[in-house]
């Protein structure tokens, strides 16, 4: 119940969210097993026979991928088969607890087999929205647009449609467990009873990150990706030369910043 609201569909979130959809993208195109998209911490507990996962890190990335699931599981008319994994009796087994609101539409979403015949092509076309279609239903509360979490889930559902809609074929190598594409790292917080307590905790965590610091993170990762197009470099405490990236990620953050450092507080 002390869960923050779903963020990646969140308007000023654009950039978040077509990276991580363009990554999941890539995977699943890719179709390579063990993918892996870091930790998931969180609590595993049985509830009166029924196992339950209260997450304390990651509910961003699992919200996205549950609707990944659901999208792509209507695109491929295999709605029935996963509503009969991710229900139990008539209730979305994905929930949220913020609102009571937002575990309603939860409810009402594995309930609901959208149409994809109605859906523009990539957003084109005379084709619907999925936001569309779900707000248009008569299953829709208006008064759930009030809702952040719903939102943001509305606004992921366009993008997924606008990345996904045409690869049917995506949802089976989602779903296969025996080469999954995408993995975690767990860890069972519930094992070392932990409280909600370090929930609070790591979720106040102070200020966002900067324009500045996601540019250097993404630059980074662009490094890496594109590989080593210069001479080998020497740095002061290694005797072997490393290559770009591991000379940008120890620079910027060292003798590139010192050069600045002086200057922080200056006007100029």
């Amino acid at each position: 119940i002390i869960q923050r609201d779903y963020a990646q569909g969140r308007s000023a979130e654009r950039e978040v969210r077509q990276g991580f959809l363009g990554t999941l993208y890539g995977y699943l195109e890719e179709g390579q097993s063990n993918r892996d998209l870091y930790f998931v911490y969180g609590s595993l507990f049985d509830d009166g026979g029924v196992q339950k996962f209260v997450p304390l890190d990651g509910q961003q990335r699992l919200t996205t991928l549950f609707l990944l699931h659901w999208y792509l599981a209507n695109l491929s008319g295999n709605a029935e088969s996963f509503r009969s994994v991710m229900t139990l009796n008539n209730r979305s087994l994905f929930t949220y607890e913020t609102r009571a609101s937002s575990s309603e539409f939860c409810n009402a979403l594995m309930a609901f087999d959208l149409d994809a015949t109605v859906l523009g092509a990539n957003g084109s076309g005379n084709g619907s929205k999925p936001s569309d279609v779900i707000r248009d239903s008569g299953w829709f509360y208006l008064s759930w647009s009030h809702d952040p979490t719903i939102q943001s889930m509305l606004t992921m559902l366009d993008a997924i449609h606008l990345k996904f809609f045409g690869n049917p074929e995506f949802y089976q190598r989602l779903i296969d467990t025996e080469n999954p594409v995408i993995t975690f790292l767990f860890l069972n917080f519930h094992i070392f009873g932990l409280t909600d307590d370090l929930y609070i905790k790591m979720n106040a965590r102070g200020k966002p990150l900067t324009d500045f610091e996601n540019f250097k993170a993404k630059f980074e990762q662009r490094i890496k990706a594109v590989g080593n197009v210069t001479a080998s470099h020497q740095l002061p405490f290694r005797d072997e030369q490393v290559g770009d990236y591991e000379y940008f990620i120890h620079k910027i953050d060292t003798d590139w910043a010192d050069i600045f450092w002086a200057y922080r507080n200056t006007s100029n």
